[in-house]
């Protein structure tokens, strides 16, 4: 299992949106989890959740690239 970098591009592995990994420094209060987390535009909006790390692949690009 590879390590994921802030600002690399992920998607889960059933499909689904293109996302972007959050510095961990946003996640202090979970210092020790296998949960990650990522953002992804939806609707105009900003979308925030904690994926688990084994459901997300490594995808190439750069953030601004990103289709909704």
């Amino acid at each position: 299992m590879g390590t994921f970098e802030p600002g690399a591009l992920v998607r889960l592995r059933s499909g689904g949106k293109t996302m972007v990994v959050k510095h961990s420094s946003s996640i202090s209060q979970l210092p020790d989890t296998l949960l990650l987390l990522c953002e992804y535009r939806a609707k105009k909006r900003l979308v925030q959740g904690f994926y688990a790390i084994r459901d997300l692949i490594p995808i190439s690009g750069t953030p601004g690239s990103e289709r909704s």
